[in-house]
């Protein structure tokens, strides 16, 4: 019998990250990613006592941080 997953994949194509692989996709160093885990701004799992971050998630944080453009004045 296997154990169900705890967080099923929402796309076919949702990669689970390490914090190496997740600050070389936010483009970021490893201390904003431990930063963000502590301030509890995205969304991360373990596996084990290693931290992991879904694709998804990583994405949903910078939609998150996005700024609207202001419509230019007439």
């Amino acid at each position: 019998m296997t154990a169900p997953s705890p967080r099923p994949s929402v796309n076919a194509g949702d990669q689970l990250h390490d914090v190496d692989s997740a600050a070389d996709y936010l483009r970021c160093g490893r201390r904003l990613i431990y930063r963000l885990v502590a301030e509890r701004r995205v969304k991360f799992t373990y596996a084990g006592r290693s931290l992991r971050f879904w694709q998804s998630d990583l994405d949903a944080y910078l939609d998150a941080r996005a700024v609207e453009p202001v419509p230019p004045r007439t």
